[in-house]
């Protein structure tokens, strides 16, 4: 199933190429028409959600972003709630950078082992993430920009313990593309989006190691008639990962909301249905909100 469900993807993202090609061909009509605003996604650097897009903050921008993603779960039966804090700044023209914190509230239903409901708390990870817009869009034209992304993972408390969230123990990376377009026509404005990246925790640690791939794509289409209110959809997906976590392992999702937007404030709310594909795990459900602001 993960072997299919990565090739499901990778045709996604020969799709979305194409898109970007095609429209290319038809693009005598292009105006330039931007959007209002690219705020940060959930991850810290510039996106929908979940996706990265391979645009970046404008040097001297600082970004503050705080976001709420409540999982619920029925088998197992928890409730995983993340309060995730972003800083995103511009470090030159096509380049930024990222700092992410969160913190974690778990509600378990009662078990085998504990026949009684319980609440835990616990700090994420620090993560500190780069993004390099080395290939970026002429502005009219609809071919597609390209960034580099890189981000390293650093733990706060020690995630050994039996609270394994779906972060690293001591340290993780990841590394990976993003690439997308935004195609005008008339008054209307598409953007198109997709990134794929290889993560890898605790590779020195023979017990915790762990190497899989974490891949998003996503189409955005302002649906007002100053593009301040905006509809997005996102296909998200991790695969290849063998340590599972409290919220699982490997799973596919499909993500939907909307955004508001002004040139500096980003209200963001969303809902994100996962089909896991982890014994012992049923499908679940996640609603996310996101607020972020420039300065």
């Amino acid at each position: 199933m993960k072997k299919y469900l990565f090739v499901l993807f990778i045709i996604i993202f020969i799709v979305i190429g194409t898109l970007l090609a095609v429209s290319s061909l038809y693009a005598a009509e292009y105006e330039d028409i931007e959007m209002v605003n690219r705020p940060v996604n959930s991850w810290g650097l510039t996106g929908l959600l979940f996706t990265t897009i391979p645009y970046t903050l404008a040097p001297g921008v600082v970004e503050i972003g705080a976001a709420v993603l409540s999982e619920n779960s029925v088998t197992p039966d928890y409730t995983l709630t993340e309060y995730p804090l972003i800083v995103t700044t511009g470090i030159s023209r096509h380049s930024e950078l990222a700092v992410r914190c969160s913190y974690f509230n778990l509600d378990e239903g009662p078990t085998v082992t504990a026949p009684s409901e319980s609440t835990r708390k616990q700090a994420g990870n620090i993560e500190l993430a780069y993004k390099w817009n080395f290939l970026y869009q002429e502005e009219g034209s609809p071919n597609p920009a390209i960034s580099l992304i890189l981000t390293g993972i650093a733990p706060v408390e020690n995630n050994s313990s039996d609270m394994r969230i779906n972060d690293a123990s001591y340290w993780g990376v990841r590394v990976g593309l993003s690439a997308g377009s935004e195609i005008a026509w008339k008054e209307h404005i598409l953007g198109i989006y997709g990134d794929i990246q290889l993560a890898g925790q605790d590779l020195v640690e023979k017990r915790l190691h762990d190497i899989y791939e974490v891949a998003n794509a996503g189409l955005l289409f302002p649906i007002s008639k100053y593009r301040n209110l905006q509809m997005f959809l996102e296909y998200n997906m991790v695969h290849g990962k063998d340590k599972i976590s409290i919220d699982g392992g490997d799973y596919s999702a499909l993500t939907y909301g909307l955004r508001v937007v002004s040139e500096r404030v980003n209200i963001t709310v969303g809902t994100q249905f996962l089909r896991k594909d982890v014994e012992g795990y049923d499908n679940s459900s996640r609603v996310i909100g996101l607020t972020s602001i420039k300065f």
